[in-house]
């Protein structure tokens, strides 16, 4: 008996804990968590947005980490593919966010410094964010969400 009234508060106490996060998945997101794939970056010349074909993929993870993958090449992706940087990130405001890089593959001066991006949601499949390596020039990247798709 004594075993039944345990199994009971158990299952009792644990009822709350499951349903008190509904977590949204990365695929149902309408918000800036998501999966990115770069589809447009400044062209230096003439500062218009401009496609890029093989693109860059950003994770953006609803537990404030995030993962840059770099794609080198077209002619092989799953072996031209990898972790560009890694690290953290807090939203300080409507449209601001600061990124804390754990890791950056491609500039390691960057590792352990805090790079401080602007972002609009233009709408749930398409983000615009800017970063700037001085906060004068600042270079604007189009990014658009993954779909869920075979």
């Amino acid at each position: 008996m004594r075993n039944i009234y345990i199994l009971f508060l158990l299952t009792f106490l644990s009822v709350p804990l499951s349903a008190q996060n509904s977590l949204v998945h990365i695929p149902a997101s309408k918000t800036l968590v998501g999966i990115w794939k770069q589809t447009g970056v400044t062209n230096p010349r003439t500062g218009e947005i401009m496609d890029v074909k093989s693109g860059n993929y950003k994770v953006i993870n609803a537990d404030g980490t995030y993962y840059t993958f770099i794609t080198w090449g077209i002619e092989n992706p799953s072996k031209d593919t990898g972790i560009g940087q890694y690290g953290t990130y807090k939203v300080t405001s409507e449209n601001t966010l600061v990124e804390n890089i754990v890791q950056h593959t491609v500039n390691p001066m960057l590792n352990g410094k805090n790079s401080i991006l602007k972002f609009e949601l233009i709408d749930d499949n398409t983000l615009m964010m800017a970063w700037s390596p001085n906060t004068i020039n600042w270079v604007k990247e189009r990014w658009t969400r993954l779909p869920l798709s075979m």
